[in-house]
């Protein structure tokens, strides 16, 4: 099992672009969404057992649900990612069986316009010589799915995520895995809600 922490200079590279805007009160992926994504997603989840299981952070703002035997790990968060990220870790879950991770951070305010702010990021993700494989989805007024492939310890591990706009607030949400394919990472992530107040 292979713990990610390259994702963390991803979000670093997100915050970095913060954006703006956003009116929606919540954000579903549905199926077609979803294959599009790449999502890591940190949550604490109510169901201990296999099957559906809805998990959400610790902020209680981000919700998603998921099929699989994920567990809470933001007690452990220090083995999954750096010291330096801790503060905007808001949802971390890993299911043992797929071997999926997701994992969410709230990446502060927005800074730019939302439509600026996702050029930047799918520019930024196709030059970036650190990561192979990246598709960029079509962004919407408050989203925009990605996905990406990167090497590390000699292991290629695949990512899909959605930078996520509510309350002005920009939102990191992605699942990774070193043996799960795209298709498996993106049917993670079938529903994503976003409680806007």
């Amino acid at each position: 099992m292979l713990k990610s922490r390259l994702w963390l200079l991803i979000a670093i590279a997100i915050s970095a672009l913060t954006a703006c805007k956003k009116n929606e009160t919540s954000v579903t992926l549905d199926a077609s969404d979803a294959s599009s994504v790449n999502t890591v997603i940190a949550a604490s989840a109510d169901t201990p057992t296999s099957g559906t299981q809805t998990l959400s952070s610790r902020d209680d703002k981000l919700s998603i649900v998921v099929d699989g035997n994920f567990n809470d790990e933001m007690d452990d968060a220090e083995k999954w990612v750096s010291k330096d990220n801790l503060d905007t870790l808001i949802l971390l879950q890993h299911d043992d069986s797929s071997n999926i991770t997701l994992i969410a951070n709230d990446l502060g305010p927005i800074k730019l316009k939302a439509e600026e702010y996702f050029k930047n990021l799918a520019a930024n993700l196709k030059n970036n010589a650190q990561i192979s494989n990246v598709n960029v989805g079509i962004a919407t007024d408050n989203r925009m799915n990605y996905r990406f492939s990167h090497e590390e310890n000699g292991v290629l591990l695949n990512e899909s995520c959605v930078a996520m706009i509510g309350n002005n607030i920009l939102y990191s949400v992605c699942a990774n895995s070193d043996t799960a394919k795209d298709d498996a990472l993106a049917a993670t992530l079938k529903t994503i809600n976003l409680q806007i107040n």
